[in-house]
């Protein structure tokens, strides 16, 4: 089997595909997530725009609308929500959520969705310290209002390379990168170890940080990206 580092959590069946596919998962992850302790501002933010659409780029703040919905949050009217993939908008229909998706499952292409649905003029974009500009950039270009709310901290962990023989490494985010840049480094990396990214956002970052090839799954999503290391480790490229 090829052992791979992988630097996220993973749910069972995603371990378990991975095994099946004849890979050999050690889980690392590069990060850990803080929740607030009071939501106030949260609340606050969100009666102050009752009309404004609701933005969700990732399973994080899910977990966080799902805290708030436990705390008695009870200010979901008729606001459009918008999920940037269909497992963020799965995750949020668990917790009585309806969302809307792109076509194309990143910030760009939730951005451009909203823009051309022109359903909304001010929008409540959910994110976490660590999230990227892009998307209130590019809703802002257009004249919708974006009002941004920290709903999570993400913190960067100390990483260690496990002492066995890896044949891969998977990364998750940017902040993923960071993680082990800053507490393993890519200097003493062996050459024959394969880098995979989620999408090119990670993948850029990755190549600022080290200069090989980083192979990016065709489609978003970890099931997609566990099938693509198995195709190149299994491969001669």
């Amino acid at each position: 089997m090829k052992r791979v580092l992988i630097t996220k959590e993973l749910e069972g069946q995603q371990i378990s595909y991975a095994r099946m596919l004849g890979l050999d998962p050690i889980i690392e992850p590069a990060l850990e997530f803080e929740f607030p302790e009071y939501w106030d501002h949260v609340l606050k933010v969100i009666n102050e725009h009752p009309m404004a659409g609701w933005i969700v780029t990732s399973r994080n703040t899910v977990k966080a609308l799902e805290q708030l919905k436990r705390k008695g949050l009870g200010v979901m009217g008729d606001q459009r929500v918008y999920a940037v993939g269909p497992k963020t908008q799965s995750a949020l229909k668990d917790i009585g959520i309806s969302a809307e998706i792109p076509l194309e499952n990143n910030a760009e292409g939730l951005a451009d969705y909203i823009i051309e649905q022109g359903e909304v003029k001010s929008a409540i974009y959910f994110a976490g310290n660590r999230s990227r500009d892009v998307l209130t950039n590019r809703l802002q270009e257009e004249g919708i209002d974006v009002e941004e709310v920290e709903v999570y901290k993400t913190q960067l962990r100390h990483m260690d390379l496990p002492e066995r023989t890896i044949d891969g490494i998977l990364f998750y985010s940017p902040s993923g990168v960071e993680a082990y840049e800053g507490s393993v480094g890519f200097e003493d990396l062996e050459e024959e170890v394969k880098l995979f990214a989620i999408g090119p956002t990670t993948a850029d970052r990755l190549r600022e940080s080290v200069d090989r090839k980083v192979h990016i799954a065709e489609k978003p999503g970890t099931e997609a990206l566990i099938r693509k290391v198995a195709d190149v480790l299994e491969s001669r490229f």
